[in-house]
């Protein structure tokens, strides 16, 4: 067993980063979206690829896409995957 302080507090070490492949795209899996209010990761993508009209799921653009994967860590919901 680890003993870092991470493990100390969480009880366990925190997930590596798994490289992401260069076609990956980002699915927005509208079952778990509630689409009920304004998509808080469309906040914290680095590039402004999401976009959200109205209280929709929000829409990815792949182009501008730099597959960082904070939209999928953001998603209180799980809706937003990258793959």
């Amino acid at each position: 067993m680890s003993n870092s302080i991470w493990s100390q507090m969480f009880g366990g070490e925190p997930e590596e980063k798994k490289p992401v492949s260069a076609d990956a795209i980002i699915h927005v899996n509208r079952n778990r979206c509630p689409e009920n209010h304004p998509c808080p990761s469309v906040r914290v993508c680095p590039v402004q690829a999401l976009s959200q009209a109205g209280y929709r799921a929000p829409k990815a653009d792949m182009d501008k896409c730099i597959k960082c994967g904070k939209c999928v860590r953001y998603c209180p919901m799980g809706a937003i995957s990258l793959g």
